[in-house]
């Protein structure tokens, strides 16, 4: 027994003199490595060229709103730093790469505070987390408020107590903060956010955003900002739009304006224009506005706030109390907007009709072919578009079914005659029409139409209006044109309810793929050749069709 254990015990020092002797030659084969890294070109980029990529790593992780670091990990920017050598000196001796803060483990957090040092704090504490993660972080990263430069705090749902607790630790000064994102719920119909936030001392803040939460309208947080941008606010707690105002002259230098679901109805001051206009004000700086608010909301805005002509401008209008009153005050704004003719940055060159079972949507747009339209919208997908040469959206929810004499009051109102492109979905083949001779006589005069796409409904009267005289609707049309859209060329019909065949002895058009031809075949007699039509995702569409429809059109593709 004595035997095999001294056996052992000179194998164990067998293997112990053996690795330290691969760990002596292992120490000139890593001084080589390092030498013939050292080589390499991204080994030579100078120090500041390396830590500006690790920089910019850093901060696109934190601008992604779709990233967060699960709780205890390292954030990902940290593993250049276990790359090599250089890369690790480098990293940590960049302070500004340790500057940014999610929601972590409280070892990370107070690593990544040392490593920093003492340069300004960027924290987003995204909701990812528990209550009591979210407590321990912000008990640390709020230690020195006066070094935090950007704050993003969207909790999850918390008790009105761990609300308080949170905002009881920014009520210190905040010299550097430029940005500041809350997205917070609200503490109740008794209570209100401090008007201490900050101690009121934010001379650096330039950009506030607020999401179903609000501060009281009145707070010195509202001053000076280039960017505002509310959301979802609740309606009991949304500004009036004398308080907007009053806000909004605080801040003669903002650029950009966001007020989404955030104003209430307004039709109450719609008969009190004297008052509202005694206090109207200039934004000679704003390039992008968005509102989505009720009618009356939105016209009043308008009525009392002058931007220049330049500006981006996403409306999102909503049907409510008193709608025609807030209509008309809208159109005749709308109507002096466009007239202006020292800007052709408006002129309308798409022009989208919505339908659903109940309501009715138009969006407007500056940009040809801009017509990629959601049937149910909050306004979301209006800020996918900013700086795309898309000067102009305009959307109109209104609950009504009778549609024709809403796109004609849009087309009486806004000038068309430039009008590219012509789209027409509904999400219901049972509504949304509009008839033969209301599409001839709004739009059939159009000499730079030259794309239309229909989605969804059925093509009877778009059919009979491309040609009356290749199908046997009996309709007499004053002020028609002799040939429909002279200039178009190109034809989007997609999940369009054809009818399976056409009736020889019905004196009205069918909408089946034959009448379809037949209209594009008069058309081609007269002159007017369609150069391209898609069919995609519809019925009753044969290869035999397409073959027909291919005889009086350049290019057609079918796309089953």
């Amino acid at each position: 027994m004595e035997a095999h254990t001294t056996s052992e015990s000179v194998i164990a020092e067998a293997h112990a003199r053996i690795d330290n002797e691969i760990a002596l030659l292992k120490l000139p084969i890593c001084a080589l490595l390092t030498r013939k890294n050292a080589l390499l070109p991204v080994s030579r980029l100078p120090c500041e060229i390396l830590a500006t990529i690790f920089l910019y790593q850093a901060y696109s992780f934190y601008q992604d709103p779709r990233y967060f670091v699960m709780w205890g990990s390292a954030p990902p920017w940290a593993n250049v730093s276990y790359v090599c050598r250089h890369w690790r000196n480098v990293a940590l001796s960049c302070p500004s790469l340790w500057s940014f803060l999610f929601v972590s483990s409280p070892r990370w957090t107070e690593e990544l505070l040392s490593r920093s040092k003492m340069v300004p704090l960027r924290i987003r504490i995204d909701g990812a987390c528990s209550d009591q993660e979210a407590m321990i972080l912000f008990e640390n990263v709020t230690t020195d408020v006066t070094r935090i430069q950007e704050l993003s705090l969207k909790l999850p749902t918390l008790p009105c107590n761990l609300v308080e607790g949170v905002l009881s630790k920014l009520s210190t000064p905040a010299p550097l903060l430029h940005t500041l994102r809350l997205c917070i719920p609200d503490l109740g119909e008794d209570g209100v956010y401090p008007d201490t936030l900050f101690n009121r001392e934010t001379p650096a803040l330039r950009t506030l955003e607020l999401y179903y939460c609000h501060i009281p309208w009145s707070s010195p947080v509202f001053t000076a900002l280039s960017t505002l941008r509310l959301r979802n606010i609740d309606w009991s707690s949304q500004p009036t739009i004398t308080e907007l105002l009053t806000m909004l002259r605080r801040m003669p230098g903002l650029v950009h304006l966001y007020l989404e679901n955030a104003l209430r109805s307004a039709k109450d001051a719609l008969t009190n224009q004297h008052t509202l206009l005694s206090e109207s004000l200039d934004l000679p700086h704003l390039s992008r506005l968005a509102l989505v608010a009720p009618f009356s909301a939105v016209a009043v805005f308008l009525s009392n706030v002058t931007v220049p002509l330049k500006t981006e401008i996403r409306l999102v209008c909503h049907s409510d109390v008193g709608f025609i009153a807030s209509c008309t005050s809208l159109y005749l704004l709308l109507e002096r907007r466009f007239n202006t003719t020292s800007d052709v940055g408006t002129v309308i060159r798409t022009l989208n009709i919505k339908t659903t079972s109940c309501r009715a949507g138009f969006v407007l747009s500056t940009s040809e072919r801009d017509c990629d339209v959601s049937f149910y919208s909050d306004g979301r997908h209006l800020h996918e578009d900013w700086g795309c040469c898309v000067p102009l959206k305009l959307e109109i929810d209104v609950d009504s079914k009778d549609l024709e004499p809403l796109v004609g009051d849009i087309c009486r109102i806004i000038p068309i005659a430039h009008l590219h492109t012509l789209a027409h979905l509904t999400s219901t083949s049972m509504c949304g029409y509009l008839s033969s001779s209301f599409i001839r006589t709004t739009f059939g005069n159009l000499q730079e139409l030259k794309f239309i796409k229909l989605t969804g409904l059925p093509v009877a009267d778009w059919t009979s209006a491309l040609s009356p005289g290749s199908c046997k609707w009996k309709h007499s049309i004053k002020k028609a044109p002799d040939i429909f859209a002279p200039a178009l060329a190109e034809l989007h019909v997609t999940d369009v309810p054809f009818a399976a065949n056409c009736h020889p002895t019905s004196p009205y058009c069918s909408g089946s793929t034959w009448c379809l031809c037949k209209a594009l075949a008069h058309r081609k007699a007269k002159g007017y050749v369609l150069k391209k039509l898609v069919i995609a995702g519809n019925n009753y569409v044969s290869n035999a069709h397409v073959e027909d429809l291919r005889k009086v059109v350049d290019e057609v593709d079918c796309i089953h």
